[in-house]
Order: structure tokens, then sequence, then C-alpha cells
């Protein structure tokens, strides 16, 4: 299955929100942080999902962050 990325940002508070959001619907994802930890200056929190989950995912993240 191709994983496809729903949600990117630089803000950890963000990043454990969308978590909480996705794992309330039940929608199964991986995440990957590449933000430095010694200076936070460059990087991301990302959120991946498989296609078949896709739409569902961006809808409910997005309903989440209005």
């Amino acid at each position: 299955m191709e994983k496809v990325l729903v949600f990117k940002t630089r803000e950890q508070y963000l990043f454990v929100q969308a978590k909480l959001v996705l794992s309330d619907d039940e929608i199964p994802f991986q995440e990957r942080n590449t933000m430095d930890s010694m200076f936070n200056d460059f990087g991301s929190y990302e959120i991946y999902v498989t296609s078949e989950y896709e739409n569902d995912a961006k809808k409910r993240l997005t309903d989440a962050f209005k």
C-alpha cells in the first residue's frame, strides 16, 4: 500500500493533536519526526496514512483544525 502525507507541521503540540484526532477515529497512521533535537531549527513532524484512508484522514484533520 502506498503511504500518503496527510499532515506536516513544525509545531509539536499540533502534531500531538493530529495524532489524537486520527487515533480517536481509529485511522491507522505512521509518524515521522525529522526535527533537529538540539535546536528545533529545521525539520518537521509528519503523519502518513495508506491511500485507502487518505480522504477520511484529511477531512478529520481539516475539521479539527478549523
